[in-house]
Order: C-alpha cells, then structure tokens, then sequence
C-alpha cells in the first residue's frame, strides 16, 4: 500500500483532490481501487474481511461479529466522541478550561470500558479489532494526561497488555498520539491547579482592648482549569473501580430539583483517528 501523510491543521483535508476522495473532511480514507472507504471503522473490518480473515474479525458467526461492531460503534460514539469533546475545544484554541460536565461524562464513560475489559481484553478473552481501535482512542486520552486513569485497574491491564502485543507499537500508536497530546498540553496544563496572588493588599481598622490597630489582608484567588456549570456539582470527584470491573460511580450533576443532568452535546463533529498523529495524519491508498 501506499502511506500518505495529510496535515489536518494546514487544511489538507480541504484541497480539491482530499474533497473528491472525502467530502467530509475527515481522516483516515481508505481507498482501494475503486472502492473508498471514509470510517476508520469500516476501514478495519473490510482489511481484515478483505486481505486478512482471522479472529480479529471471525468470518463465521454473526453473534460474534454484532458484538465486535458494537465495540467499534462505541469506541467512536461514544468514548472517542467524549474524549473529543473535552480535548478538541482546548487544542483549537476555543478555551483553556475543561467544563466539569465533560469530565464526569468521560469518567462514566471508562467505567464502562472499565468492566468491558475485565475478561483481559475489550471483548471476552481474545484480541479482537475492536482492541485496536480502543487502543488509538486510549492512548491519545493518555498523552493527553486529562484525568487520573490510575483507578480503572482493568482498563490499565489491558492497555499495558495491548503495547506488548501490537506490532511496533510505539512507531505506529504511540508516537503519534504524544504529538496530540503535545498540541493539547500547549494550551492546557492537565492536573494542576494556578494558584494568583494578587499584590494589592488592604488594611482594615479594627478595635481592641488597647485601642485601634491595621489588620493587613493578602487577597488570593485560586484559578482551577476544570471549571463547573451553572448547576451543582459535589467537589469530591473521586471513585472507587475493582479488579471485577464494579465500581462506585461519583456525584452526578443536579438540577434544582435534585435530579439527575446529562452530558453536554457535542459542538461540532469531532475527526476519527486510526492511528492519531497532528501534523501528520495517514491516508492509506492502496
């Protein structure tokens, strides 16, 4: 095959030969022949179906392949989409701050993944291509150091078991997912909190037993890169997730009459990614 190389961020999913292969926009595109394919998902399945049947992507048994599916459309809809929505607003420069809505989504969103993977992998007990298409959302979320993944124990397991596993794991995955993660970390510094002290100080006159004395006060202002709604939040967002995959979920936003809240809907259509790089996202041609 052929590896083309398109810079996202110079518009090269904008020129006139990008646009007649992929109107959409997006990357990665698959073309074979004559046949195009533009969903990283559709992308995996028909290679493997295509050059390389094998239990990656079982051709017999219609059960097994739904449940693969299912696994893909929920790497894309669902992880992929509300890791998007927490990272691309900071990469693109629309603001420095991660609302607290997005991040408790995103939580929610690997507890699940979380008990997915308690048999070793995402599903059951075998490598699937579903594997390979968490592990791209995975490892950009990791580069990305938004959140703490340290409590999801299976997840950890299976993603330290998937470097090992994947050929060439760190020229094909993880090098371009630390370039995401560097274009991220330029406009946000994940798990720290900036700490202002303002200079200007102001007494106040106070009295006392022995008269009159000045009470100087250093005003502080504590500045935090996870910022909250307008609803209410608990401050703890701490959980507890076993070796089974159960876990304790955190505080769930409330409304005003102390029901549950949902997460925000995505701006805009975030880009699929197989193996995630910034400046230089492939386009496979056969």
């Amino acid at each position: 095959y052929t590896y083309i190389e398109v810079n996202v961020q110079e518009g090269g999913t904008r020129t006139p030969d990008f646009l007649s292969l992929n109107p959409h926009q997006s990357v990665p595109v698959l073309v074979d022949s004559n046949l195009i394919i533009t969903e990283s998902s559709a992308a995996i399945t028909y290679l493997v179906s295509q050059y390389s049947p094998s239990n990656l992507y079982p051709e017999c048994g219609a059960t097994k392949r739904s449940q693969i599916d299912q696994r893909l459309q929920f790497n894309i809809g669902k992880f992929y989409k509300k890791m998007g929505d927490c990272v691309y607003p900071v990469c693109l420069g629309k603001t420095v701050n991660i609302d607290s809505e997005k991040i408790e989504a995103l939580k929610e969103c690997l507890m699940w993944i979380n008990q997915m993977t308690v048999g070793g992998y995402v599903l059951d007990s075998s490598m699937t291509i579903a594997d390979l298409a968490f592990l791209s959302t995975m490892s950009t979320l990791e580069a990305c150091n938004v959140l703490d993944l340290s409590p999801y124990k299976n997840l950890q397991v299976w993603l330290d078991r998937m470097k090992k596993q994947v050929p060439n794991y760190e020229n094909n995955c993880q090098k371009g997912a630390a370039e995401f993660g560097n274009w991220f970390q330029e406009n946000y510094k994940a798990n720290k909190t900036r700490v202002v002290e303002r200079k200007d100080v102001y007494k106040e006159d106070t009295e006392n037993d022995e008269g009159k004395s000045d009470e100087t006060y250093i005003v502080t202002e504590t500045v935090s890169n996870i910022s909250s709604s307008d609803y209410a939040y608990s401050t703890d967002y701490t959980f507890s997730a076993s070796d089974d995959g159960s876990y304790t979920p955190v505080n769930i936003p409330l409304d005003g009459a102390g029901q549950r809240k949902g997460g925000a809907a995505l701006a805009r259509q975030t880009m699929m990614i197989v193996a995630p790089a910034l400046g230089s996202i492939p386009l496979l041609k056969q």
